[in-house]
């Protein structure tokens, strides 16, 4: 696997981590509470984006080596979606809610399966990661490319939940996260449309 590759998949995955959602928010009111609790949320949150980027590459590799056809029709759908999400991601105009729910300290158990929880009955979590691996797998496949999907979705989603906890009890970056939520889904929106064009073009050469 060549460096340019593994920066594209990290590059994606960073992307997919950074966008503002629910997990961003609860990461941020546990951390407001506790670092401990938004490390614990951070942690617990990556290793569900861990197992639902096993779950896809398991699934595309059954797909790859038994139904090409079919798997060629899921690159070009997954294209479409990144595009639909993109345009979301810049239309939408819904607020979310930066608030602590109380003041006490939760135990760092329940800000880790707080956490695992909030992404793990995410269903749109594995079709983004159907949607983006299924552009990098092939009958070529090797168990190191596959590892590293795998790992560097886990690894990226957990440190960057940890840097934010990190802005946001340390250097107190809460309401610059909060002020710009709109911003920063916007910027990766237009990412992802970017993304989306690209690998049309290369998938039509």
């Amino acid at each position: 696997m060549s460096f340019f590759l593994f920066i594209k998949i990290f590059l994606i995955c960073l992307f997919g981590a950074i966008s503002p959602g629910p997990s961003m928010l609860l990461v941020i009111n546990n951390a407001l509470k506790s670092k401990l609790n938004g490390f614990m949320s951070a942690i617990g949150h990556g290793l569900a984006i861990g197992l639902y980027a096993l779950f896809s590459v398991i699934g595309l590799e059954l797909l790859t080596h038994n139904y090409y056809n079919i798997f060629i029709i899921l690159k070009i759908l997954s294209i479409i979606f990144l595009f639909y999400i993109g345009m979301i991601s810049i239309t939408k105009n819904k607020k979310e809610n930066l608030l602590v729910k109380d003041n006490n300290v939760k135990n760092y158990r329940i800000a880790f399966l707080e956490g695992f929880t909030i992404a793990i009955l995410n269903p749109k979590i594995f079709i983004f990661f159907t949607a983006i691996y299924s552009q990098f797998l092939s009958l070529d496949n090797n168990i190191v490319l596959n590892f590293t999907l795998v790992s560097t979705a886990m690894i990226v989603d957990m440190m960057w939940y940890i840097i934010l906890t990190i802005l946001v009890t340390v250097l107190g970056f809460k309401n610059f996260f909060y002020r710009r939520i709109f911003l920063i889904r916007k910027i990766v929106g237009l990412l992802f449309i970017l993304i989306s064009v690209v690998l049309m073009i290369n998938l039509l050469k």
